[in-house]
């Protein structure tokens, strides 16, 4: 499909520069010629008024032309007109009305005249213009040769120029394609697992309920993970489609955070880790409380994840050296490879695929993750040294990027 996509475009801008090119030397041909003729006209304006051939470097003739047309008297400068010739001139002139300038066609030549009526007569200027012509077909002729030329050199442009204009179209569609096989993969999963514990409830009717619980707990623990992972895919969409608008407020931020964190406390020590917070007290901020949980939360879900038990969560929000609002979310566990540090926001990419099972994670999470930390105009990144993998969080000017979005 790309590679349809990507034909028509060169075809479309081909021609189009095809149209640009004829334009512009059709407009610069027209010009030059206008040009010439111009200067001839102003020329025979000027001799006109003055009645005298002053113009030293061009051909004229001056005609005296009695009330039926007659030469009376001639002048000429450069020029070698037989009284024949300026005769037949004189007889396409207007000799009875105001000045005008006509043009005229002799034995192959062309001449543009000026005439203007006088007492008993006329006077009238004639300039050989058969330069004009040729310089007309030669015009025509440059034109035709180089827009044919100028299309030629700039086909190589054309096809860098399809190629370069349709890479995000065929990387977006091999996202799109990667991103559908994925959400059937991670649904058919869940899908599978509702599917045989429900059969298996439906085999044995008449079993009490308590003998059931471990098949309908499944098929609870099934949907609410395809519940969370349709939601995310839904708000990845709307981010694709820029319909996630944010709903801003000013806000102690620093309140904010410290209330989730301990929202989460008694959960992690549960699961026999250690979880460690600090705030610099009263910060502001500006930005969608909402959307900022739901990023926290899918990043103390990821150090959960991925802290052995025994380890260490920690989460730290202060103001960088811009002062910009900055979280920071560290965990010890496995050390994250430089390979995957630079794909681990992808969508449905995990780490350790193994564990995507035992966690309830699919690789959703941090791509969420980034998509609202750039909402309010920020950005995440990902570190990992010594047993330790960081998660910082800069969030700028959210209103900014609010107003833009509008």
């Amino acid at each position: 499909m790309h590679r349809k996509l990507r034909l028509r475009f060169l075809l479309i801008s081909w021609a189009l520069m095809l149209l640009f090119l004829a334009a512009l030397c059709t407009g610069i041909s027209l010009y030059m010629y206008q040009s010439s003729v111009g200067e001839t006209e102003a020329a025979l304006r000027k001799a006109a008024e003055s009645q005298t051939l002053t113009d030293e470097t061009r051909g004229m003739a001056a005609l005296w032309l009695d009330e039926n047309g007659t030469i009376r008297e001639s002048e000429q400068s450069h020029m070698s007109l037989s009284d024949d010739t300026l005769q037949a001139i004189a007889a396409e002139l207007n000799t009875d009305g105001a000045q005008r300038i006509a043009q005229v066609e002799l034995g192959g030549r062309r001449y543009r005249c000026l005439s203007v009526l006088q007492r008993g007569g006329a006077y009238a200027v004639v300039a050989e213009c058969t330069q004009e012509q040729d310089m007309a077909k030669r015009l025509r002729r440059n034109t035709v040769m180089f827009t044919l030329l100028g299309m030629v050199l700039l086909t190589p442009a054309c096809i860098l120029l399809a190629v370069w204009v349709s890479k995000p179209i065929r990387t977006a569609f091999e996202k799109q394609n990667d991103f559908v096989a994925d959400a059937t993969h991670e649904l058919k999963t869940p899908l599978t697992v509702i599917a045989a514990n429900t059969e298996a409830v439906l085999s044995n009717p008449e079993a009490p309920i308590e003998s059931q619980e471990k098949f309908l707990d499944s098929i609870k623990d099934e949907t609410m993970r395809m519940s969370g992972l349709v939601g995310d895919l839904l708000f990845l969409a709307k981010i694709d489609a820029g319909e996630i608008r944010l709903d801003t407020e000013e806000m102690n931020i620093s309140e904010r955070l410290e209330g989730l964190c301990m929202e989460r406390e008694s959960e992690i020590f549960e699961t026999g880790r250690d979880f460690d917070y600090e705030m610099t007290p009263d910060m502001k901020y500006v930005g969608d409380w909402k959307r900022i949980r739901q990023m926290t939360e899918a990043l103390l879900n990821n150090a959960q994840m991925y802290t052995p038990e025994g380890g260490t969560i920690r989460v730290v929000a202060n103001h960088n050296r811009r002062q910009q609002l900055r979280i920071v979310i560290s965990n010890s566990g496995d050390p994250i490879s430089e390979e995957d540090l630079t794909k681990i926001f992808d969508r449905f990419y995990r780490a350790d695929p193994s564990r995507a099972r035992e966690t309830g994670g699919y690789g959703l999470g941090l791509c969420v993750a980034r998509s609202i930390a750039e909402l309010h105009g920020g950005s995440i990144t990902a570190e990992s040294k010594n047993g330790i993998n960081v998660f910082t969080v800069i969030l700028g000017d959210a209103e900014q990027e609010r107003r833009s979005a509008e």
